[in-house]
């Protein structure tokens, strides 16, 4: 039953899409985009995927090169410890346990921090991309667009990824955001 309903909408939807309007885009009121794949391949989402890979790498370098000089502070007091008291080396030993804690502690703050960062780009990206749907519905004649992931069947006719994708790199660009004057001082 739940079969050929789906066929039967399908019947009625795809007349529909398969006529296409000069622009391109189908004649129909319903509109399908992939946003994950939007925001991927769009300069924006390519920008901001490559600022975070790069900035994680960073980290990533940074804590290995942390970690190394721990191991070797570990080793340093580990050979010194014959020659301590027990008390002087549990101060010395609980100091050092501190300091790890601290710097792990900063180290996972940094990852969050990238992943945060990485999330308001990508809502950014979204909040401003409402133009470019704007567009692309008054353009089609379309009065919704719906995410691919929540539709249980549509034409392929009605994906508009690639309209919006274009339209979104031609009016956001790579969403770098040019720093102001007053952070350019401060620097």
């Amino acid at each position: 039953m739940l079969r050929a309903l789906t066929i039967a909408v399908g019947m009625l939807i795809l007349p529909i899409a398969a006529m296409a309007q000069p622009t391109g885009l189908p004649a129909s009121s319903v509109l399908i985009i992939d946003s994950e794949r939007l925001f991927a391949q769009s300069a924006f989402g390519q920008r901001v995927l490559a600022e975070q890979q790069a900035e994680a790498a960073v980290l990533a370098a940074e804590y290995r090169r942390i970690e190394a000089e721990l191991s070797e502070e570990e080793r340093a007091l580990t050979e010194q410890r014959p020659g301590m008291e027990p008390g002087d080396f549990r101060k010395v030993a609980d100091a050092f346990d501190e300091r790890v804690e601290s710097i792990r502690a900063t180290q996972e703050q940094r990852e969050v921090d990238l992943v945060q960062r990485g999330e308001a780009e990508r809502q950014r990206f979204f909040s401003e991309l409402g133009p470019v749907l704007e567009t692309v519905l008054r353009e089609s004649g379309a009065t919704v667009v719906l995410e691919k992931r929540t539709v249980f069947a549509s034409s392929s006719a009605l994906d508009v990824t690639d309209r919006i994708l274009a339209q979104a790199d031609l009016m956001l660009g790579d969403g770098a955001v040019e720093p102001s004057q007053d952070e350019i001082n401060e620097n």
